[in-house]
């Protein structure tokens, strides 16, 4: 399994800011290709948080700690 590892924070409090994960189940998704749509990803968490924003991310084995 992939994992997205985000780092957001609030819009209204730029300080406040915590790390969220997004794991993609299936086998058939590489780093590489979570790299490619990662972001895309992200957008649609990005729109169902509307108070939140994406400062930084990465891809990375799932349920390994994936440093930002």
């Amino acid at each position: 399994m992939i994992e997205i590892a985000a780092a957001v924070c609030l819009i209204a409090e730029p300080a406040r800011c915590k790390d969220i994960s997004l794991t993609y189940e299936t086998q058939s998704v590489s780093v590489f290709a979570c790299a490619m749509y990662g972001q895309s990803e992200l957008a649609k968490w990005s729109t169902s948080h509307p108070g939140w924003r994406v400062s930084r991310w990465r891809c990375g084995e799932a349920g390994q700690v994936v440093r930002l």
